[in-house]
């Protein structure tokens, strides 16, 4: 089966995340003819390393059938902290009352119970806020202990087994790259992956760690997303961006740590420094939430949605909708059509006037100017797409970090890079037939690509292209020629 790309239609990337409800080869096959760009695997639902494996094999085996060059992205679990279990199952805490959290081993009651991280007591001062179960129940540190942290009950209500713990104002010494984290990647790192997306970063060197990590196994083309889910890793936000390949923002763990209703602000902010500096960046967590029970999607979540595509997002993530939702297929129908109909709107109004032509950069070079010069000569000259050859990526990232008018069709003769580039908001990637250290000529190259583009439905004959490229070809040296082909 030869997929054919359309040209036309939705600009912003779709990622769903593989559970229960899409594993069978039957459904994520549809999800991805839905419109899925990549795949989410998800290592805090997995206890065994080889089901990480066995899922990566279902997704390039649909991507294989399919003829799609699918994304495949790792979340880690990283170092969550979680309360031990009540000798009843679970306890009300009422406000004002003294609560205690300890590194022992106890059967939970009324006055304490255990917690997770072996460093807490250690890392915990007094007046440090303490949120359990999402922000549910929220406590203050008080009095340490030698293995406790005796606490002020500041919001209380039902406390059950094994709930979540933030510490929003806590610096942690404990690493984001756990043992367990340690031990999923080496089962994954020799599969066909894509990205690992490293949980709760708080600074550049928790994506340093994970990065000398893969230098050491020669798995270097792993690229890392950075989710940003801690108020420290807002502090440090420009930092952590410029140490990662791709951003994600995790609202679900953010909106507890700072505060739901500071995360709308944070959204667009993340956001714009990303693309400021040319990182892909994911909107995380309860776009579509009531369609894990429900057959449609609320108007809210709609508004959510476009809101995100309108900030300039590359891409949308979906959770529980698609892993364990009643209907991952009708999420996936639903998201694309909310994505097709903003992606239209973002481009009439680029067109009226009302959005900035040129995207601000944190740091200009040849690449850019190459690529901000394509954009515009597409405008004036009426073109349907830009072709951007790439043997890195990069060129095809800059050119949709320019919001650009035009899909950006980005021939490679490396499945990884089209990989990678699935994460990319309007961009296209597309296999050449041949390697580029096979083409004799600029001229060869372009005439080889557009019969691949043409096959693929991506154009046809009459239309105009800005064609740019590096020469000599396939060299990484950067964008240096541009130009302006009819088919």
């Amino acid at each position: 089966m030869k997929w054919k790309q359309r040209i036309e239609g939705k600009k912003t990337k779709i990622i769903a995340t593989l559970g229960p409800a899409s594993s069978a080869l039957d459904t994520l096959t549809k999800l991805c003819e839905q419109g899925v760009n990549a795949i989410r695997l998800n290592a805090s639902h997995s206890s065994d390393p080889q089901s990480l494996v066995q899922w990566i094999h279902l997704a390039r085996k649909v991507s294989d059938q399919l003829q799609r060059h699918m994304g495949v992205i790792v979340d880690l679990q990283g170092p969550k902290i979680r309360i031990g279990t009540f000798k009843e199952g679970a306890i009300v805490l009422k406000e004002k009352a003294l609560f205690s959290l300890t590194t022992q081993e106890v059967d939970g009651n009324q006055d304490r119970v255990s917690v997770s991280y072996a460093g807490f007591v250690d890392d915990i001062k007094p007046g440090d806020p303490i949120f359990i179960d999402d922000g549910k129940v929220r406590l203050e540190a008080e009095h340490k202990s030698k293995d406790s942290v005796q606490c002020r009950v500041i919001r209380g209500g039902r406390l059950s087994n094994k709930k979540g713990v933030n510490l929003p104002l806590t610096t942690l010494r404990i690493s984001p790259f756990t043992d367990k984290d340690r031990q999923d990647v080496k089962a994954i790192i020799q599969e066909d992956i894509d990205y690992i997306a490293l949980s709760f970063v708080s600074k550049a060197e928790d994506i340093t760690r994970l990065r000398y990590f893969l230098d050491q196994h020669n798995r270097n083309r792993i690229k890392i997303i950075a989710k940003i889910e801690r108020q420290q890793a807002i502090d440090n936000l420009a930092q952590i961006i410029d140490a990662s390949d791709a951003v994600m923002v995790a609202r679900g763990d953010l909106g507890v740590e700072v505060g739901i209703e500071k995360v709308p602000k944070l959204q667009k902010m993340i956001i714009r420094e990303s693309n400021r500096r040319l990182k892909p960046v994911i909107v995380a967590t309860q776009m579509l939430e009531s369609m894990v029970n429900s057959e449609t999607a609320t108007r809210a979540e709609v508004s959510d949605v476009a809101n995100a595509i309108y900030d300039h997002c590359d891409a949308v993530m979906l959770s529980a909708e698609t892993a364990t939702g009643i209907n991952p297929i009708q999420v996936i129908n639903t998201m694309a059509r909310i994505c097709k109909a903003t992606d239209t709107h973002v481009k009439d109004l680029r067109i009226q006037g009302d959005y900035i032509l040129q995207q601000r950069f944190e740091n200009n070079t040849i690449a850019t100017s190459f690529c901000k010069a394509a954009e515009q000569i597409a405008y004036e000259n009426k073109a349907k797409a830009i072709m951007a050859f790439t043997s890195s990526s990069n060129t095809p990232l800059i050119a949709s970090k320019l919001h650009s008018l035009f899909p950006i069709i980005a021939p490679t003769d490396e499945a990884y890079i089209c990989q990678r580039m699935s994460l990319f908001r309007g961009v296209l990637p597309m296999m050449m037939p041949t390697l580029f250290r096979d083409i004799q000529s600029w001229s060869n190259m372009i005439v080889l690509a557009v019969e691949q583009a043409k096959s693929l439905e991506m154009l046809e004959k009459g239309d105009v292209i800005v064609v740019t490229a590096g020469i000599p070809i396939g060299k990484s040296n950067g964008i240096n020629s541009i130009r302006i082909i009819r088919v």
